[in-house]
């Protein structure tokens, strides 16, 4: 069973689409980690535990800077935290756009793993589009045609 290549057209315009993704995923992320240290941080109440499993998900209360009272829960990924009861006092990091929507504990880390996925991504569909969009080389000279 011979399996057919998928032609010229159809890998430039893969490329040329997963391309501008990625460079869209890329700007829109380093835009919210660059927005999340911009923001400051916060004291804020526990409202509520949730424990799944391995998973710890915390629902807090705190005030920012500007005064607004935000609520927001969030999975624990921090091990100081993980034993954290209702009542305690945790410290909680928030964007400085969306201070209620983006908040993490102090001390997560977990928003690099997107810019190093997408840098990953970027680099891996730019060789691709690279390879789509290049001239194709010229073929061989037959050093030896029409020789007996």
């Amino acid at each position: 069973m011979k399996r057919r290549r998928p032609s010229r057209t159809f890998l430039r315009v893969f490329s040329a689409f997963c391309l501008v993704f990625v460079i869209t995923l890329t700007a829109l992320s380093t835009w919210s980690l660059v927005d999340e240290r911009r923001g400051s941080e916060a004291d804020a109440r526990v409202l509520d535990v949730e424990h799944r499993g391995e998973r710890t998900f915390v629902t807090v209360q705190f005030s920012t800077s500007r005064g607004e009272v935000c609520e927001a829960r969030f999975r624990v990924a921090v091990d100081a935290n993980r034993s954290v009861t209702t009542g305690e006092r945790v410290r909680v990091n928030h964007a400085r756009s969306a201070p209620c929507l983006r908040v993490r504990e102090v001390g997560d880390h977990s928003g690099w793993y997107i810019i190093l996925i997408a840098v990953v991504l970027l680099i891996a569909f730019g060789i691709l589009a690279y390879v789509a969009w290049r001239r194709p080389r010229p073929p061989l000279l037959l050093r030896y045609a029409g020789m007996p």
